[in-house]
């Protein structure tokens, strides 16, 4: 009876374990909080790499919520974000707060770069902003970090219709 218990409870720490081993480059490296529960709540942008902040003064901010409106697609919004329209009808770079969605992703990132790789399951983050009714921006990011006060993303696409996202740029975000 004694074996068999210490059996199960060597069983159950090894799953522990296994289930908070660290998927990001940049750590953790373990977690007992769930991808989902660090990734949602309240960002403010604190550092963007490869591009430089319209406003460095203005507070930037990301929700990522737990709303999912369809599978696995869930609620964000984004408050005084910066963009630059590449459109023939616009020009010039703006700030605008606006609402939209998120979702964990999978599978080849970067490809249109020549600098494919495959992302393991929850490494990729596709963010999806409403800009207005006909302009969005829709941009796989690759999470390298997540704690449950840290986050750094990069994206790695080269080829985009928006300016502002064509090139590569790590974004890092603390959390409110």
């Amino acid at each position: 009876m004694k074996i068999t218990l210490k059996i199960l409870l060597a069983v159950s720490i090894l799953l522990a374990v296994s289930a908070c081993k660290k998927t990001y480059e940049d750590g953790p490296a373990i977690s007992l909080r769930s991808k989902m529960n660090r990734l949602t709540g309240k960002w403010r942008l604190v550092s963007m790499e490869g591009v430089e902040r319209l406003t460095p003064t203005v507070e930037q901010y990301m929700e990522l919520t737990k709303d999912e409106i369809s599978d696995d697609i869930y609620r964000a919004h984004f408050t005084t974000f910066q963009h630059e329209f590449c459109w023939a009808d616009t020009s010039g770079e703006d700030l605008f707060t606006a609402e939209g969605t998120w979702q964990f992703v999978e599978g080849v990132f970067g490809a249109a770069c020549q600098i494919g790789e495959d992302l393991n399951k929850k490494e990729g983050l596709i963010l999806i902003i409403q800009v207005d009714t006909d302009k969005i921006i829709n941009q796989k990011w690759k999470i390298k970090k997540l704690t449950n006060k840290k986050l750094k993303i990069v994206n790695n696409v080269c080829l985009d219709y928006a300016c502002y996202y064509m090139f590569s740029r790590a974004i890092t975000f603390e959390k409110e």
